[in-house]
């Protein structure tokens, strides 16, 4: 990529032309936006700012690391800009992926949920296999990329082999309990409790420990990660994904799978042995349960009519007669 040298964030500013009202990796509140070049070129740009208190190099860390790894799965980052000031500039520059987060292109994604699964699955395997603990997966950071009718996704958000601290985090949606306690190493089983998460949400449309908002903020997803809270979908996950999802949620790290090669396994074992992954429509199964539990429309039977008109009038006789 032939780019001019950018070496203050005012040039940064004056070659980058930036949509901050949309972007990409969630919709209208996130830090991965469009952009265009002075050169009418169209990028991906992240932009983190932190307090130099609490930079501690993590975002320094992340691009360079990313910018040695290469998958089908992992966006590439093409380069990494910081810049010192009252607060820490961290700009990762990537490709432009114009559909956005997996996180809002859900229903896109309804026939396409197992070669998703196994995407992420695979994507995971291969920054596991180079030190790399992602611990940022969830579905805003995946971005959706088209190709040929079929769905690639992309990871954002990745390269730390250090520890990524709690106040990092804006949501605990996808954290694992020792993220929360911060008393345990984060390593593999950290990032395979975030695929649980991942695949539960994949599968039932619905996020196990809860989705934040103002009346459900992060203390009341925090209690139930660690505590004895159990997601109540399970049932409604296909196999062999339902199996993987429960020892993904396990709640002590070391009862977790031990690394995404034992899903491979699991998944390669389950298509060999003649099986198939059910796409599940939620929408469509709770429908078919109103169905089920809606009492059926009953036809008007006229004698029963008659019956119950002749014991009115009986009735209101009697009571004029007392």
């Amino acid at each position: 990529m032939n780019m001019p040298k950018i070496e203050t964030l005012s040039d940064f500013w004056k070659e980058y032309e930036i949509d901050q009202t949309n972007s990409l990796d969630k919709k209208n509140a996130g830090s991965v936006y469009a952009a265009t070049t002075s050169r009418e070129e169209d990028y991906a740009v992240k932009i983190s700012e932190v307090h130099p208190n609490f930079d501690n190099g993590l975002f320094l860390e992340r691009y360079m690391i990313a910018q040695t790894m290469e998958h089908q799965n992992l966006l590439e980052y093409k380069e990494g800009l910081r810049f010192e000031g009252d607060l820490m500039t961290n700009i990762a520059i990537m490709p432009l992926v114009e559909l956005g987060s997996l996180d809002q292109n859900w229903d896109r994604c309804r026939e396409h949920k197992a070669s998703i699964a196994e995407q992420v699955i695979d994507g995971l395997y291969y920054m596991h296999n180079r030190g790399v603990v992602w611990q940022n997966l969830s579905a805003k950071h995946m971005l959706l990329e088209e190709e040929y009718g079929n769905y690639i996704v992309k990871f954002i958000n990745y390269g730390n082999k250090m520890t990524i601290p709690l106040a990092f985090f804006a949501d605990y949606e996808y954290l694992a309990p020792e993220q929360l306690s911060g008393v345990e190493e984060v390593n593999e089983q950290t990032d395979i409790w975030a695929l649980g998460v991942f695949l539960y949400q994949l599968w039932t449309g619905r996020l196990p420990f809860g989705e934040k908002s103002a009346s459900f903020p992060n203390a009341k997803i925090k209690q139930r990660i660690t505590g004895d809270w159990t997601p109540g979908l399970l049932d409604q996950i296909p196999n062999p994904y339902q199996d993987i999802v429960k020892k993904c949620l396990e709640k002590n790290p070391a009862e977790r799978w031990q690394n995404c090669g034992q899903i491979i396994v699991v998944i390669k074992d389950w298509y060999a042995a003649g099986n198939a992954i059910a796409n599940i429509n939620t929408e469509e199964t709770t429908e078919s349960s109103r169905k089920i539990l809606r009492k059926p429309n009953q036809p008007i039977v006229w004698w029963k009519v008659a019956i119950a008109i002749l014991l009115a009038a009986i009735l209101g006789y009697w009571v004029n007669t007392l």
